[in-house]
Formats: C-alpha cells, structure tokens, sequence
C-alpha cells in the first residue's frame, strides 16, 4: 500500500518537473527568437544609418 502511494506521489513530481521543463525551453525558444530578430534590427539600423551618411555626404558635396 506504501509503495502504491509512494509512486503516486513520485508520478505527480515527475509531471510537475515534465511541465516546468516545457515551460522553459518554451521560454529559451522565445528568447533565442528575440535575440535573432534584435540582431536583424540593428544590422538594418547600421544600414540605415550608413546610407543617411553617405547621402549627407553628397548633399554636402
């Protein structure tokens, strides 16, 4: 009877640590997600920026 309850309990524990698990790479996915598309932004801002620099240049010219 002991044991019934002890694996029970230890079913439960084992869930729980399945769904916390899930949580966090669902979490690290949408993390990586981001970063990937910060670091698209910033190359199109560099861009943007290089191409506002050289027009400057050559309304200065």
């Amino acid at each position: 009877m002991k044991d019934i309850s002890l694996l029970s309990e230890l079913e439960v524990k084992v869930r729980q640590l399945v769904s916390t698990l899930e949580k966090e790479r669902e979490k690290n996915t949408e993390s990586e997600v981001s970063i990937k598309v910060s670091k698209k932004l910033s190359q199109v801002e560099t861009k943007v920026n290089n191409l506002i620099n050289l027009i400057s240049q050559l309304e200065d010219s």
